[in-house]
Parts: C-alpha cells; sequence; structure tokens
C-alpha cells in the first residue's frame, strides 16, 4: 500500500472519530441541559420552612409549634391545586377557604380564645425556582434558587405582612402543617396551615 493512500484512509479514520466526537458532545450538553433544569425537594422544603418558622417564634419567646401531618397533607394539596390549576389565592376558583378544606379532610380545629372560637388559619406564598437566566453560544442556561433561599424568601415575606405575622405569632396555636408544590413553570406554591 502506498503512502498515499494509508494516509487518506488515516484521514478517513480521524474525520470518522471527529464526528463521532461532536454527536457525543452534543448528546452529553443536551443531557447536561436536562439535568440541570431547576428543582427542588418539596419535602426537605417544608421542613425547612418549618423549622424557620419555629425559629421565629422561639425568638420572641413563643412555643415552638408541632409538625402535624394531616395539616401537612391539607397544605401540601392545596398548594398542588394551586400549582395544578394556575392560580393563586386563599380561596380556590370554586370559593372554597381553608376552613372548607379542613371540613373536607375531617380536620376539627376549634380553639376557645376569649368568647370566641378560632378555626384555624392560613398563610399561602408563591416564589420563583429560577432567580436568572443568560444566553451563551446560542444555548440559554438557569441560575437557580437553592431550597435554603427558597424557604428564606417565604419566611421573610411571611414576616414582612402584617397578618401573615400575626398568624406565625399566634401564641395559642399549638400545630402546623407545610405543603409545596411545584408548577410545570418554576414556581413554587407553599400554603402554611394552623390550628
Amino acid at each position: 500500500m502506498s503512502e498515499k493512500a494509508l494516509l487518506k484512509i488515516i484521514s478517513a479514520i480521524i474525520s470518522v472519530l471527529c464526528v463521532v466526537a461532536i454527536v457525543e458532545s452534543s448528546q452529553r450538553d443536551a443531557r447536561s441541559n436536562r439535568l440541570s433544569r431547576p428543582h427542588a425537594d418539596v419535602t426537605h422544603l417544608e421542613k425547612k420552612i418549618h423549622n424557620m418558622i419555629n425559629k421565629e417564634r422561639k425568638a420572641r419567646g413563643l412555643p415552638v409549634l408541632l409538625w402535624d401531618e394531616s395539616l401537612h397533607i391539607i397544605a401540601r394539596k392545596y398548594s398542588q391545586d394551586m400549582a395544578h390549576r394556575n392560580f393563586f389565592s386563599h380561596d380556590d376558583p370554586e370559593g372554597r377557604s381553608f376552613c372548607d378544606r379542613y371540613r373536607a379532610a375531617r380536620f376539627k380545629c376549634s380553639i376557645k380564645v376569649g368568647d370566641t372560637i378560632c378555626l384555624g388559619a392560613e398563610n399561602i406564598s408563591q416564589d420563583n425556582l429560577i432567580n436568572s437566566a443568560y444566553h451563551k453560544d446560542g444555548k440559554t442556561f438557569l441560575n437557580s434558587n437553592t431550597e435554603d433561599e427558597i424557604a428564606e424568601s417565604v419566611v421573610k415575606r411571611w414576616m414582612s405582612s402584617k397578618s401573615h405575622r400575626r398568624n406565625i405569632l399566634t401564641p395559642y396555636f399549638k400545630r402546623q402543617g407545610i405543603g409545596v408544590a411545584l408548577s410545570e413553570d418554576g414556581k413554587v406554591y407553599v400554603t402554611e396551615d394552623f390550628c
């Protein structure tokens, strides 16, 4: 075999290897983009928010709120409903409030406060998984909020709101449930139910 023929064969092999490397690199980039899609572990996020709420209460000499699994389930279902149906309100599109959700779940909250009966309370919040995006070389890169950043943002927002803060610092509440849901477009819905 001549040297010229051998060089052609080597050149063809190198060309094939380059194409394979480009295809593999492209597939790796596609996998990387899928894997880098922002996400959060809702169970961890719920517990972080619960702990931060108790930190706020302890700092003011109030007893911690116990984690109530029934309230957690009610709160999680409501956050999922808001995420799924794309609304954000204390009342669902049919006009049902947290009291209706408690009744539907057969959860009873009845706290005697002076001459009145408190049936519980609810806080809701909406945040985002994505805090910014940028484009480089024809690709979109997303910067996401961490679970700690989301929890801090939610609790800070509640503590800055007179009515939400009052719910958190109500001395006669003993239990709470936190429920988090993520929507397809990266919104984080949080519900906090009290009794």
